[in-house]
């Protein structure tokens, strides 16, 4: 796991940097656009240099220096891929799969992450960026959201993702901007777990409706966009998390009613 300590000082994606307190994602449109941009630039940016173990950790992360002639910026890079290994089970592929789901989802949670051969290496290299606490840093420092309910949303969508990729949930994983508020989620090394159940000590009470919709659709154009990155496993049980996510939610929708259970997140 890497120092998340150290990784919630220079996490949170500087394009999105745009929009008021209450904006804790970009449109759909806007996503696309940066999310491409940033994709583009994390696989042709020339690599400057390289900083091992600056972010510890048993995962073995390095700092990336990247620029593109135009732009500096940093990187996170991660090579391990043991998904098999019976104990402690990782793989940088995770990351990019987590990242591939919310694009299809058109949510803009996870920091652009793509596959990059570094060194002798192959793993993901991520985006980093500036200006964030995480939410276990928020919690000690008692700091309170501009928006009190959509920062709820954003923890409350975050949630139903988590369980969808069986991601234990870890508040210094949560990342804040400091000055929008806006919110992402990072490090999925470890996830996509084949077991089909709901985390331990989570429930699901409540949903964006664009996560709803995004765990309605086919599961082939799920199963299809996660071939690359996932074992058949991994695919299967997260397959089987999503009926088991959809049952519970249609199940809270019967007993309270849509607008009770489903809530739209503010662009």
């Amino acid at each position: 796991m890497i120092n998340k300590e150290v990784i919630s000082t220079l996490v949170v994606l500087s394009l999105m940097m745009i929009g008021g307190v209450n904006s804790l994602s970009l449109s759909a449109d806007q996503g696309t656009s940066q999310q491409k941009e940033l994709e583009i630039y994390l696989k042709n940016a020339k690599v400057a240099d390289i900083e091992k173990g600056g972010l510890g950790g048993r995962n073995e992360p390095w700092r990336i220096f990247l620029d593109d002639g135009k732009t500096q910026r940093r990187a996170i890079f991660k090579y391990i891929d043991r998904p098999e290994r019976r104990l402690n089970p990782v793989s940088y592929k995770r990351e990019i799969a987590a990242y591939e789901l919310t694009k299809l989802f058109k949510m803009e949670i996870v920091p652009p992450v793509l596959e990059r051969k570094i060194r002798e290496f192959t793993g993901s290299l991520q985006i980093m960026v500036e200006g964030c606490i995480n939410e276990n840093e928020r919690k000690v420092r008692k700091l309170e959201p501009p928006d009190a309910e959509a920062f709820e949303k954003a923890i409350e969508e975050i949630n139903v993702f988590d369980n969808f990729t069986f991601c234990l949930p870890d508040p210094k994983d949560i990342l804040i901007h400091k000055d929008t508020w806006q919110v992402c989620r990072v490090d999925f090394m470890e996830a996509f777990d084949t077991l089909v159940e709901f985390l331990p000590g989570t429930t699901i009470s409540r949903c964006s409706r664009r996560l709803y919709q995004g765990l309605k659709q086919d599961a082939k154009v799920i199963e299809a966009a996660m071939k690359p990155y996932l074992t058949a496993k991994e695919i299967k049980a997260l397959l089987d998390r999503k009926a088991l996510i959809l049952d519970k939610l249609t199940g809270l929708i019967k007993e309270k009613g849509e607008d009770a259970v489903l809530f739209d997140i503010k662009s």
